[in-house]
């Protein structure tokens, strides 16, 4: 995705329409604006890297995160890949239950009772939580702790990883905060870790029913994932008109959802939607506001100009290019709290 030509390539498809009057066919292109097929991690890593390395020369006030992420996203390809080996047997039945999904309008997960048994193995996460930890701490990130070594309660089997992952998707966080208290740890750094370790099982179960889930992409239009059900705050605009789509900040599925609705509450009244361009320097990147509820997500406008000449790295990295609009988002919340409004 280096430059406009490259982007908007893969809009088109080419389509056999019946001529009227007439016995034959013909082929004719259409533009047709899709959101991206999944794709698995080791397919992105090259890509992604190159990218990381780039933002790295760019910032390199924030290196050492862009250093940490390459090597997380490492480790991560190689638990999606061992993941989606262990689902090969599933595959078929986890790409009929995602056909059904815009028909019975439930995540794929609600579907499933949840997260397969064969991911929640405890033996191989903790095995995948050390991997994560060790690759951390290598990529320099402050891994420590007072009490005890962080790695003591995974080794010991004293906490349980399937049931934190469980707790994590249902947004309770008792286990996290246990591990976090056991070894004085930032209760940050632990949900960090679990939600690194969450990303690539929720993303092989995404991969697994890939043959059935790109109809929720263009259908669901729902403002939560349609495999694993997070609430949507990411997305990206393209094509004439900017078409909108969502991207989960789990499992990274990207799907079809209209331009001014609120994820959240569905408002869509004229005005109940509000965007800005907080970042001077980069004005394609938009913080989403409902009027009506308060939630807030980012998006990134891949037809605008600057953005087009600037370049925009994969789809994978978004999260991290829009960051700045969290920090914006955070700095507006505390002087509010403050009493200043903006």
């Amino acid at each position: 995705m280096r430059d406009h030509e490259m982007r908007v390539s893969g809009l088109k498809s080419i389509r056999r329409v019946r001529v009227e009057g007439s016995n034959s066919s013909v082929e004719r292109l259409e533009e047709t604006v899709r959101p991206e097929p999944p794709r698995p991690l080791d397919e992105a890593l090259p890509e992604i890297e190159e990218w990381l390395k780039k933002l790295e020369e760019d910032d390199p006030e924030n290196a050492g995160s862009y250093r940490l992420l390459r090597e997380i996203f490492r480790v991560q390809a190689k638990i999606e890949r061992e993941a989606l080996e262990r689902l090969r047997d599933k595959s078929e039945h986890l790409t009929k239950l995602a056909r059904q999904v815009p028909r019975k309008r439930k995540p794929l997960l609600e579907l499933a009772g949840g997260l397969p048994s064969e991911l929640l193995d405890d033996a191989w996460l903790r095995e995948k939580m050390l991997e994560l930890l060790r690759s951390a701490r290598n990529a320099g990130m402050n891994v420590e702790s007072r009490a005890a070594p962080l790695e003591a309660p995974i080794e010991k089997g004293l906490i349980s990883l399937s049931q934190m992952l469980l707790e994590i998707m249902i947004g309770r966080q008792d286990l996290i905060n246990a591990w976090a208290g056991a070894v004085s740890a930032p209760r940050d750094t632990i949900k960090a870790l679990v939600f690194w370790l969450l990303q690539p099982l929720v993303s092989a179960v995404k991969l697994a029913s890939a043959g059935g889930i790109k109809w929720a992409q263009e259908l669901w239009q729902q403002g939560v994932c349609p495999v694993c059900g997070a609430p949507a705050s990411l997305g990206y605009q393209k094509g004439e008109g900017r078409h909108q789509f969502m991207r989960c900040r789990i499992c990274g599925l990207e799907w079809r959802f209209p331009r001014a609705r609120c994820p959240r509450c569905g408002a869509d009244k004229p005005g109940s939607v509000v965007f800005y361009t907080p970042l001077p320097d980069k004005p394609w990147l938009r913080l989403y506001k409902c009027k009506e509820c308060g939630w807030e997500w980012k998006i990134v406008d891949e037809e605008h100009k600057d953005a087009v000449q600037h370049g925009l790295p994969p789809h994978e990295l978004y999260d991290v290019l829009t960051y700045p609009l969290d920090l914006v988002s955070e700095l507006i919340r505390e002087r509010r709290g403050n009493g200043r409004h903006e």
